[in-house]
């Protein structure tokens, strides 16, 4: 055989015959699964004072995988109805060196029936660093300014005019870094989704 003309770094090299990087980020991967299965437990034990129109009934899935733009992520998905027409959906994700976010997702439907409560919280949303999503692909969940704009950056007839398209895309994030804190963070974000879908008093969320 002859002699192979690829070639690794020093640096690639090095990562190579390290084991212990690998057994760590599994050491990790496995932790943030954890963190996901109690938010779960959390969010299954919740009881709310009014009508979900039965957005529960399928049960919530936290999924994994190695490559979201090159990266592993995993994600809890709950509520979550994914149909060809209809989506209503609230993903919370870890994404391996970027962040943790929480997204509440409508399509079909379910844009339509909860596009006038959403477009009504701009204030809100926009006081706590909420951001719209402005990409044509419903599927992109990095942070970018071609996928997602901060609703503070924008006036409020501009975040009620990326309302109106076909699907509706809400999302925060938080930096890996606030760990101890991330599961509260993200169990409010949901709450705070199912709430402005669902209550019908004015009251602050």
């Amino acid at each position: 055989m002859k002699k192979t003309k690829i070639h690794l770094s020093p640096t690639e090299m090095d990562l190579m015959c390290n084991a212990s990087i690998i057994l760590t980020k599994n050491k990790i991967l496995h932790q943030v699964k954890l963190l996901l299965e109690e938010l779960q437990a959390e969010m299954l034990e919740t009881n709310f004072e009014y009508d979900t129109n039965n957005i529960f009934a399928i049960p919530p899935k936290i999924s994994k995988g190695e490559n979201y733009l090159g990266l592993p992520y995993l994600v809890l998905d709950y509520p979550r109805i994914f149909t060809q027409s209809n989506t209503f959906a609230i993903r919370t994700m870890f994404w391996w060196g970027h962040f943790f976010s929480s997204t509440l997702h409508l399509a079909g439907q379910y844009a339509t029936t909860f596009r006038n409560k959403i477009e009504n919280q701009y204030q809100l949303l926009s006081s706590r660093d909420y951001f719209i999503g402005i990409q044509a692909d419903p599927w992109q969940h990095h942070f970018e300014e071609t996928n997602y704009k901060k609703i503070s950056t924008m006036p409020e007839i501009q975040f009620q005019e990326h309302c109106s398209q076909d699907h509706i895309k809400i999302a925060a994030k938080w930096p890996l870094m606030d760990w101890p804190v991330a599961a509260n963070h993200l169990f409010i974000s949901w709450k705070m989704f199912l709430q402005l879908c669902f209550e019908t008093n004015s009251k602050k969320y």
